[in-house]
């Protein structure tokens, strides 16, 4: 999984789920329900990793 995406495992699939929270976000979903029907069970994992994605949090991206 490294070489073939640069990534391991845990961050692909982090990538995935930021990915469909964003989809979420657009669609007009509130970021708790963002983060819960993109599979993440902690705000703080999930913050942390939508601005290493993004390089925003949610509440930025929203806006």
């Amino acid at each position: 999984m490294n070489r073939a995406t640069g990534e391991n495992v845990s961050r692909y699939i982090n990538a995935r789920r930021i990915v469909a929270a964003c989809r979420a976000l657009d669609q007009g979903e509130s970021v708790i329900e963002a983060m819960l029907s993109a599979g993440f069970n902690t705000k703080s994992n999930f913050n942390r990793e939508f601005l290493r994605i993004t390089g925003k949090t949610p509440r930025e991206y929203r806006q």
